[in-house]
């Protein structure tokens, strides 16, 4: 957690996994879609590599019903910059992917 805290992106990756999972935690922490959300946001601000994959993940996250994050437009913004990213990466497959999934997300609003 302190390696995390000093700014370390594998270690940063490690927690939100860890929270988005419920595994690796031990047995002072469990499983939290909102800590999850908090450290892969600041993983993609570091400008961790694939970055588009994150915000996905992240997107995915706030369209689940039960997560306690659930955040239509957000989960929209955040496929439609995925999308971007992967774009700029030449994953242009995954971009029309994630382009089509920020659609259906705002959809979901109506």
């Amino acid at each position: 957690v302190s390696a995390a805290h000093n700014g370390d992106v594998n270690s940063i990756l490690f927690l939100a996994r860890a929270f988005d999972s419920g595994q690796s935690l031990g047995r002072e922490r469990r499983q939290s879609y909102g800590q999850a959300l908090a450290w892969y946001q600041m993983a993609v601000e570091m400008g961790v590599e694939k970055r588009y994959l994150i915000m996905a993940r992240m997107a995915e996250i706030m369209l689940m019903e039960d997560s306690g994050c659930r955040d239509l437009n957000r989960a929209g913004q955040l496929y439609s910059k995925a999308a971007k990213a992967a774009m700029e990466q030449m994953c242009g497959k995954l971009a029309n992917k994630y382009y089509m999934l920020s659609e259906e997300a705002w959809d979901l609003m109506e």
